[in-house]
Formats: structure tokens, C-alpha cells, sequence
């Protein structure tokens, strides 16, 4: 990233209002201040209120914190990489992806091409771009594009789902591909083209407005990698964030919270903006072969001894 002329930054791990990602806080309390505080869950906010002033090409490698479970691929502290890069968009994130990930394991390892828990891993670029709704036709046999929602949670159900009543369409959507075709897609693979209620910070489809221009990689079945078109529009902002409340405020405890000093942000000026996010650990866990995050983390989150 230094040699394509970003600038590493350091964003608040404190923050008075926690966002950019769909994910329970842990909180915390400042005494001298009074005020409550929050553990951030994403640096994305901050690093676009850079963009907005004038900083073209940032990123940070840090810490994010979110209140949640732990498996071989998750640890409620993790570390992360941002990156934001004006006047671009999806398609050169995918770009910038699939070649960083090529270039580390070179270094790393001296080749793209790993052995990854018995299962050869080719990083070398081009990767498959796979727009979501084509991924769930060739994998689960779906066609999503002429299926009512109610065909869309029957199916979802069929497969062990546990929805409520009246889940919106995107979710659905959403749901029926981390089902059907997530566990299947063992090479470096981009999905592209998610669905607008599942993207509240990514820009309109150019084509399609019920979708948005991200993605996310996929590498041995689980999730390495997203990335957006950033939306810039304050207007259509507010009404995601408008609807992510209206979301918890029945229930939804990891929706989005509505930024009022982000919207200013934005409304100051934001350009076309590509955006990518990379998680450390499992990218770690790819290079060096190992089975669990609890292996390339130091310390890793465990239940203190009884007594």
C-alpha cells in the first residue's frame, strides 16, 4: 500500500458513537467526561471523513472490537485492514485485493500458491467475479431473480434457516447464499452485487437499484474481504441509517445507528470512493496453514479457570 501511495493513519479506538459494520459494541464508561464510550466495531467512518477531507489514498491495520461469539474464524478483538482510495470503486478494490493477497503470500510464503489444511489455495490473480444471484443459481439452484419471497423463505427454511416473519428480501437473499454457496467456494473468489438491505454503507448498483456495488471475498468457505463503491449521497445515507434504526427498534440489535456527524461529513463533499476491508487474522491463517484464529492470535479470548 506505501508503494501505491497511501498514507497509514490512526483513527479513534474510542468513539462516542460506534459504525461501519453490523455488529454489538462492547461499552465503556469515561469518567472525567461523564460520557458513555464505545469499543469501535470498524474504522470505515473516520477513514471516509478523511476521504471527505481531502486525504485520497488512507488505510489503517488496527484493532476492532465486536460483542460477539467465538469460532475458528472469529475473536471478539481482531485486527483489520481499512483502505480508501478516492475517485475509484469496486472494481479496482478487486483489483488492489486479489493483487495484495498474491503479492503477501509471495512474500510470505515465496509462491501464490499454498497448501491450505491438505487443500491447494491458487492467490494468483485474475480471481472469479460472481455476482451474488448468479452464485446462488450455480451452487443452490435458485433462480432468486423469479422466486417470490415467499419461495425465498421456504427455501431459506429448507435449509435450517431461523427467520422471522416478514424477513425482508435482501436478507433472504443474503441468507440463502451464506447457506447454499458460501461453504462451496474454497478458491479466492469475489461475490460481487449484494443486496441493498444487507449494504446499508455501499452505493446503488450502477444497473440495478435493489442491489449495491460490493463485495466479498471468499477463500476455504469463509468470508476474507469486503468491500464497497462508497456511498457518498447524504440524502440516501440517512434513509439507510433512517431504516437500520427502524431495524432496532424492532429488535435488531447489530443494525447500524444513525451518524449525525458523518452525515455532516458527507454533505460537506465526499468523492466516488472504493473501499476495502481485510481481516488479518484469517488472511494469518491462510498463509501459515493454521486451523484457527486461536493459533495466530496470542492471546485469544477464553473463559477464565473455575475458582
Amino acid at each position: 500500500l506505501d508503494s501505491r501511495d497511501f498514507l497509514e493513519v490512526e483513527t479513534p479506538v474510542l468513539q462516542t458513537l460506534y459504525g461501519g459494520a453490523s455488529a454489538r459494541p462492547f461499552v465503556t464508561h469515561h469518567n472525567t467526561l461523564d460520557m458513555q464510550l464505545y469499543l469501535r466495531i470498524s474504522d470505515e467512518l473516520y477513514l471516509k471523513r478523511l476521504i471527505v477531507g481531502g486525504l485520497e489514498r488512507v488505510y489503517e491495520i488496527g484493532k476492532d472490537f465486536r460483542n460477539e461469539g467465538v469460532d475458528r474464524t472469529h475473536n471478539p478483538e481482531f485486527s483489520m485492514l481499512e483502505v480508501y482510495q478516492a475517485y475509484a470503486d469496486y472494481h479496482d478494490m478487486m483489483d488492489l485485493a486479489e493483487t495484495m493477497y498474491a503479492e503477501v503470500a509471495t512474500q510470505v510464503t515465496g509462491s501464490p500458491v499454498l497448501t491450505y489444511q491438505g487443500q491447494g489455495i491458487d492467490l494468483s490473480p485474475p480471481w472469479p467475479r460472481i455476482p451474488m444471484l448468479e452464485a446462488i443459481a450455480q451452487y443452490g439452484d435458485i433462480d432468486v431473480a423469479n422466486a417470490s419471497d415467499a419461495d425465498l423463505e421456504g427455501a431459506c427454511k429448507r435449509l435450517g434457516a431461523d427467520l422471522d416473519p416478514g424477513t425482508e428480501r435482501g436478507i433472504l437473499i443474503n441468507e440463502l447464499f451464506e447457506l447454499c454457496v458460501e461453504p462451496k467456494l474454497i478458491q479466492p473468489t469475489f461475490i460481487t452485487d449484494y443486496p441493498l438491505a444487507v449494504s446499508p454503507l455501499a452505493k446503488k448498483h450502477r444497473d440495478n437499484p435493489e442491489l449495491t456495488e460490493r463485495f466479498e471475498i471468499f477463500v476455504n468457505g469463509w468470508e476474507a474481504g469486503n468491500a464497497f463503491s462508497e456511498l457518498n449521497d447524504p440524502v440516501d445515507q440517512r434513509e439507510r441509517f433512517e431504516h437500520q434504526m427502524s431495524l432496532r427498534d424492532k429488535g435488531d440489535d447489530e443494525a447500524q445507528v444513525l451518524d449525525e456527524d458523518y452525515l455532516r461529513a458527507m454533505e460537506y463533499g465526499m468523492p466516488p470512493t472504493g473501499g476495502l476491508g481485510v481481516g488479518i487474522g484469517r488472511m494469518v491463517m491462510l498463509m501459515t496453514d493454521s486451523p484457527s484464529i486461536r493459533d495466530v492470535i496470542l492471546f485469544p479470548h477464553m473463559r477464565p479457570e473455575e475458582g
